[in-house]
C-alpha cells in the first residue's frame, strides 16, 4: 500500500488551465498554498511571518474573469490562481528513503537549514564582511536547538529527511502588494534617526526582512539529533554509527523496512543509556519538525512499524501544502520611495549584523594521543594521570628491632586481584621512628579501578619486617589520607589522580559533560 504511494518518483503534469467566468471564479476555490509565497519572510529564523506583504487575495482582472486549473491531484477539481501567482504546477515527487547527514557543528547546522533558499538571499544587501559569521538560520529552530545542545556538552548532529513535493509557482517581477502593508510604508517618516529607526524596526518585526518569489510547496518530515559526542564514544557509538542506525529505525518506524532489518549494535545504541559510566545522561537527543499536512507531530517509534499517522499525513500534503524551498528578494525592493527603500534597507541590514553568530572554529584534534578518539574523547572510562607523594610515618610502638629505633621504607603499587602495576620503592630511613620522605611518584597513566597500596617495612639485617599495610581505593582530585598501621603506628601519604577529559569521580568512572560559556 504504501508502495504506491511512491510509484512515481517524480511525475510533471500537463495542466488544463484557461480563463474563467465571473461565475466560475466565485465558485471555485483557491489552488492549494496559494497564498503562501505571500506572507514576508524573516532570513534569520527562517519562519514566513504570517503578515502578508503581497496580495494573493486578488483573482479578479478588470474584466471580471480570472485563471481557473484543473489540479490532477485533487480529482481534476477546478481551482482559481490568485492575480500574483504565475507558472502554477502540480506534480509528484516524493521519495521512498530518507535523505540523511552528520553535521558537526551549530554552523553545519544553519547551512543545512537555509540550504532550501535557491538563490543568494544576501543579494542587494551588502554584508558581505558578514562573511565569518552565522546569519540565515542564525535563530532558526534548528540552530537553536543545535546552540543549547553545543553549550551542554560536546555535540555533533545528524538530520534525516523525507520530502514530497506537490506544487510550484512564482510571483510576477512586479507583484501586487497588500494593502497593508503599503499602508505601513507609507506610513515610514523620510527621516532615519534614532527617533524613527523603532518605527522602521517595527516594519521588519511585523514583515520580516525579504519577500518569496517562487516556491515548492508539499511536506517535509526532518529529525535533527544531536549527539553528546564524547558519552556516545565513551559508549562505542560513534556519529556515523548513530546516522546509520537512527535511518535504519525511522526506515522501520515509517514502515519501509521490517523490524528485524535493524542489528544488536544499533538497537543498544538506539536504548540511548549510558551504560558504561552510569552519568543518568542520554547521549541521543532530537527535535522534530514536521511541514504541510494535518497535525502530524512526526514521532514514530524506532523498534517498530508505526506508519499509520505518517501515512495519513502524507495523504493529506496535496490538500494543505507547506513552503519546502523558495527563493527570496529584500523587503526593500518592494518600497517605491527611494529615500524610504534606502532606510527598510539599512534597517533590514541593521537586524541582519545585530543577529549575525560567529561561525564555530574546528574542534580540538587529538591524534595519536592515548584514550581519546580524534575529537578529543575518552575511548573508556576508568583512566587517568596518577602521582603520588610518599609522605611520613610516626612509628613509636614500633618493636620489631629490639637493638633500637626502626629503619624504615615504603613499598608501593596499583593492584586488582593478583595483578599488580607500577611498583616503586623508598630508600630506607636509618634509626628514625618518625621518617619524613616526602617523595613524589608521578606514576603517570593508570587503570584508575586499581587500588593503591602502601607497605612500611623497617629494614633489617638478615630479613626486614613488614610494619602494617594501607590500601585506598582512587578517586578524582587531591587527596590527603593517612592509616593505621597498629594501634600506635600511622603513615601518612597524599595523591592526584587527574581523570582523562571529561572523566571524573570515583575512579574516574564518571562522564563529564563539557560545558562551555555562551
Amino acid at each position: 500500500m504504501l508502495a504506491l504511494l511512491f510509484l512515481i518518483s517524480y511525475l510533471c503534469v500537463v495542466h488544463t488551465c484557461r480563463t474563467g467566468t465571473l461565475q466560475e471564479c466565485h465558485d471555485a476555490p483557491f489552488v492549494p498554498g496559494h497564498n503562501l509565497a505571500g506572507e514576508g519572510f524573516d532570513v534569520v529564523t527562517l519562519q514566513h511571518k504570517g503578515a502578508y506583504v503581497l496580495d494573493f487575495q486578488t483573482y479578479l482582472t478588470p474584466t471580471n474573469t480570472c485563471t481557473i486549473c484543473e489540479n490532477p491531484l485533487q480529482g481534476n477539481q477546478l481551482q482559481k490562481l490568485p492575480l500574483s501567482v504565475l507558472d502554477w504546477r502540480s506534480f509528484s515527487n516524493c521519495k521512498q528513503e530518507l535523505t540523511s547527514a552528520i553535521l558537526n557543528t551549530a554552523t553545519s547546522v544553519a547551512e543545512s537549514a537555509t540550504s532550501v533558499i535557491e538563490n543568494d538571499w544576501s543579494m542587494g544587501l551588502e554584508i558581505a564582511d558578514l562573511g565569518n559569521m552565522n546569519v540565515g538560520g542564525s535563530h532558526s529552530n534548528a540552530v537553536e536547538f543545535a546552540m543549547s545542545q553545543s553549550r551542554e556538552d560536546k555535540s555533533a548532529f545528524t538530520s534525516h529527511q523525507l520530502s514530497c513535493a506537490h506544487y510550484s509557482y512564482r510571483v510576477p517581477c512586479r507583484p501586487p502588494q497588500s494593502s497593508e502593508f503599503l499602508k505601513h510604508v507609507q506610513s515610514l517618516p523620510a527621516e532615519f534617526t534614532n527617533e524613527t529607526q523603532p518605527l522602521y524596526r517595527r516594519l521588519v518585526e511585523t514583515y520580516g526582512t525579504h519577500y518569496i518569489e517562487q516556491v515548492r510547496l508539499g511536506g517535509r518530515l526532518t529529525r535533527l539529533t544531536s549527539i553528546r559526542s564524547c558519552l556516545a564514544t565513551v559508549n562505542g557509538h560513534s556519529a556515523s554509527k548513530a546516522k546509520d542506525c537512527i535511518n535504519t529505525g525511522l526506515s522501520i518506524g515509517l514502515g519501509y523496512v521490517d523490524p528485524s532489518f535493524t542489528t544488536s549494535n544499533c538497537k543498544s545504541l538506539l536504548q540511548n543509556e549510558d551504560s558504561q559510566t552510569q552519568s543518568q545522561l542520554s547521549y541521543l537527543n532530537h527535535v522534530t519538525e514536521v511541514l504541510g499536512g494535518n497535525k502530524w507531530l512526526g514521532e514514530v517509534s524506532l523498534q517498530k512499524n508505526d506508519s499509520v499517522e505518517f501515512r495519513s499525513w502524507l495523504q493529506t500534503l496535496k490538500e494543505i501544502p507547506d513552503i519546502l524551498s523558495y527563493t527570496l528578494v529584500p523587503l526593500h525592493e518592494l518600497v517605491a520611495d527611494p529615500t524610504v527603500r534606502r532606510n527598510v534597507k539599512d534597517i533590514v541590514r541593521q537586524y541582519l549584523r545585530d543577529n549575525a553568530v560567529p561561525k564555530e572554529q574546528p574542534s580540538q584534534q587529538c591524534t595519536g594521543k592515548p584514550n581519546l578518539s580524534p575529537e578529543c574523547c575518552p575511548l573508556s572510562p576508568m583512566k587517568g594521570r596518577l602521582r603520588v607523594t610518599i609522605k611520613n610515618a610516626w612509628l613509636p610502638g614500633s618493636g620489631l628491632d629490639p637493638i633500637g629505633p626502626p629503619d624504615p621504607y615504603v613499598k608501593m603499587w596499583l593492584e586488582l586481584g593478583q595483578d599488580q602495576r607500577h611498583f616503586h620503592q623508598t630508600h630506607y630511613i636509618e634509626n628514625n621512628a618518625n621518617p619524613k620522605w616526602d617523595i613524589d611518584y608521578d606514576l603517570g597513566r593508570v587503570e584508575a579501578q586499581y587500588e593503591l597500596v602502601f607497605q612500611v617495612w623497617d629494614k633489617d639485617v638478615k630479613y626486614d619486617d613488614h610494619v602494617g599495610t594501607c590500601r585506598t581505593w582512587l578517586t578524582e582530585g587531591l587527596t590527603r589520607g593517612s592509616c593505621n598501621l597498629s594501634k600506635k603506628d600511622r603513615f601518612t601519604y597524599s595523591y592526584t589522580l587527574t581523570c582523562d577529559p571529561q572523566l571524573m569521580g570515583y575512579q574516574c568512572s564518571r562522564y563529564k559533560a563539557s560545558q562551555r560559556e555562551n
